[in-house]
C-alpha cells in the first residue's frame, strides 16, 4: 500500500498542468507521465465510485465518458454548476488525472466536458498499447 501511495504522490507531482485556453486536440497531446494503464482501470472500492444522482455508479473514466454522451441534462445540472464541478473532483481526487481534471473544471457545457473526457480516454487507450 505505501508504494502505491508513493507512486500517486509521484505521479500528481508529474502531471502538467495547462493554461485555460487549450483545445481539445492540446488536451490529447497533453505530455504527462502518467501511467496509462492506472487511469484506465476501473476503481476498486465501492467508497470511491462517483454516484451520480440517480444512483448510478461510475467506476472508470471509461464509464465516465459513455455516460456523460448518454445523460440527461437534470443529472448533469446536479453535478456541474458554477459553483461546482463533482466530475472534474473525482477524476482529480479519485482517478489521479490532475490534466484532465484541470480541463474539465474550466468547462460548463455537458457536451464539452463529455467531449473532453472522450478524447482523454482516446489518448490514453492509445498510450497504454505503445506500452509507455
Amino acid at each position: 500500500m505505501k508504494f502505491f501511495e508513493s507512486f500517486l504522490q509521484k505521479l500528481r507531482k508529474e502531471i502538467k498542468a495547462f493554461s485555460s485556453g487549450m483545445s481539445h486536440y492540446e488536451l490529447q497531446r497533453t505530455n504527462g507521465s502518467e501511467c496509462a494503464a492506472v487511469l484506465l482501470n476501473e476503481v476498486k472500492h465501492p467508497d470511491h465510485y462517483f454516484y451520480l444522482n440517480n444512483n448510478v455508479a461510475v467506476k472508470s473514466l471509461c464509464e465516465l465518458s459513455n455516460h456523460l454522451k448518454e445523460m440527461d441534462a437534470d443529472t448533469f445540472g446536479k453535478h456541474v454548476s458554477e459553483e461546482k464541478n463533482d466530475f472534474s473532483k473525482w477524476v482529480s481526487d479519485t482517478i489521479g488525472d490532475k490534466t484532465l481534471a484541470k480541463k474539465m473544471s474550466e468547462l460548463k457545457e455537458q457536451d464539452e466536458i463529455s467531449k473532453a473526457v472522450e478524447v482523454r480516454v482516446d489518448y490514453i487507450k492509445r498510450r497504454a498499447q505503445q506500452n509507455y
